[in-house]
């Protein structure tokens, strides 16, 4: 489908049914590679001393051995969607997986783990701000004194200008995009039906509020180093301490 084309497949608003129709193909058409896997367990081992971890949003278990072997154990994936679910556990027979919705409140003790990460922007599906307000506020009961979130997101420039607005623009190879409102994106995958998902834009403004709980608060332009620039980017990554 031409990303100039209108309108497209079904809107999905639901995470995981959203996930449930991709799963069959994520890996091939949307997960990230070995190298990236690599490069974000590294840059999370350094930051971070070993001991328990979860991956909130796991998808199709890419982190779980590799945090595993670099000494985040157990390394527990949670996530939305039971097909997602499958997939990690043929990629991680061993880790300890858990079907749930963050959203409705994380199903594990205060002070559990060490480290929560959620990557390739797995928390841009939760539309409701104060949802994600909720589920951060609760990562940080989740984490030991000293622990970290870490959470990748699209950086908020990385969408095209809506200009004129409402019209679809190219987001990345395959992946459309289009305003709704005011930090509300429609994506739609052109390569897999046309289907469409809402998900939130994590603007810079927002972060003051969500992790303001947290004694340390840093921005990165991803995994690779450099200093993070507010005006321009392709991915923001929160790095918060407890």
């Amino acid at each position: 489908m031409p990303p100039d084309s209108p309108g497209g497949g079904n809107l999905i608003e639901d995470a995981a049914a959203f996930y449930a129709a991709v799963a069959p193909v994520y890996d091939r058409d949307y997960a990230l590679g070995p190298a990236s896997t690599r490069l974000q367990t590294a840059w999370l081992a350094r930051r971070c001393p070993p001991g328990p971890v979860l991956d909130l949003g796991c998808g199709s278990g890419r982190m779980l051995a590799p945090l595993a072997q670099a000494g985040f154990t157990p390394a527990v994936g949670l996530d939305c969607a039971p097909e997602m679910l499958v997939l990690s556990r043929r990629a991680s027979p061993a880790a300890p997986l858990v079907q749930a919705r963050a959203e409705a409140g994380l199903p594990f003790r205060a002070a559990s783990f060490v480290l929560i990460v959620s990557l390739h922007a797995t928390l841009i599906h939760l539309t409701d701000p104060d949802a994600v307000a909720a589920v951060i506020a609760d990562c940080h009961r989740a984490l030991k004194p000293g622990g970290w979130l870490v959470i990748e997101v699209p950086h908020p420039r990385s969408y095209p200008p809506d200009s004129p607005p409402g019209r679809w623009r190219v987001f990345a190879p395959g992946i459309s995009c289009r305003r709704v409102e005011d930090g509300l994106e429609e994506l739609r995958l052109d390569d897999h039906g046309g289907i469409r998902t809402r998900v939130r834009l994590w603007e810079i403004a927002d972060l003051q509020r969500w992790f303001k709980p947290f004694s340390r608060v840093e921005l990165h332009p991803g995994f690779a180093g450099g200093r993070f620039d507010p005006s321009k980017g392709l991915v923001m990554v929160v790095a918060a301490r407890r």
